[in-house]
């Protein structure tokens, strides 16, 4: 049986519209509220500020979230009550990109059972973590050790219809998703409600959209 040969046929005019965003903070050296980061987004090109495309389509495809290598004892704070050091095994990350689409609800208190409790709308993406290895800076890459731990999130959700968020100073929040609130990496001898020690990545792929 022949193969099938297969071309696979770009559009300027459509790949003009995609954009990929990469945004780093290292918390330990930003005066900025825990576990919230705002950055700058600049208008890469003109259809960023161009009156026909005013929607676009966003997908997280990346994020990963590591304390220095010196901190032997990384672990996730969550704000409830000044802080709570808890098992973190997945995050939401929301933004201040308006979105009609989306839905959070906890179930956390009894008052919310059966019902839920809702918010909706703002860009928001469930990102599921796992814990790597990638060494310590000093060699070392012994998996057993927290010096060495990366927590990397993933989504298998498809991208989400937002606002165009070019030109805007834009507000990064990592949230429990079982509280809403939000968390942070510390160091676990410094105590609850410590200082973030967090380095965060993460990575966005970015579709315009035309208003017709």
């Amino acid at each position: 049986m022949e193969g099938i040969n297969t071309v696979n046929v770009l559009s300027i005019d459509e790949e003009k519209l995609k954009f990929r965003i990469t945004v780093s903070f290292s918390a330990p050296q930003l005066a900025q509220d825990s576990g919230e980061y705002k950055f700058l987004l600049p208008i890469p090109t003109a259809i960023g500020n161009n009156e026909d495309y005013n929607s676009c389509v966003i997908d997280c495809n990346g994020f990963t979230a590591y304390a220095l290598g010196g901190t032997a004892d990384p672990t996730w704070n969550v704000n409830i009550g000044g802080g709570v050091r808890v098992k973190v095994g997945a995050l939401e990350l929301q933004m201040d990109i308006p979105s009609s689409q989306t839905i959070t609800t906890t179930n956390v208190v009894p008052a919310d059972s059966g019902v839920g409790n809702s918010r909706v709308g703002g860009y928001r993406e469930v990102l599921f973590l796992q814990v790597n290895s990638v060494g310590d800076g000093n060699g070392n890459v012994d998996s057993a050790s927290g010096r060495c731990a990366t927590w990397v999130g993933t989504s298998p959700a498809k991208p989400i219809m937002c606002g165009n968020p070019f030109g805007k100073t834009i507000t990064i929040r990592n949230h429990d998703p079982i509280s809403d609130d939000l968390c942070w990496l510390v160091s676990f001898g410094a105590g609850a409600g410590s200082a973030d020690v967090g380095h965060y990545v993460y990575s966005f792929d970015v579709t315009m959209v035309p208003n017709k």
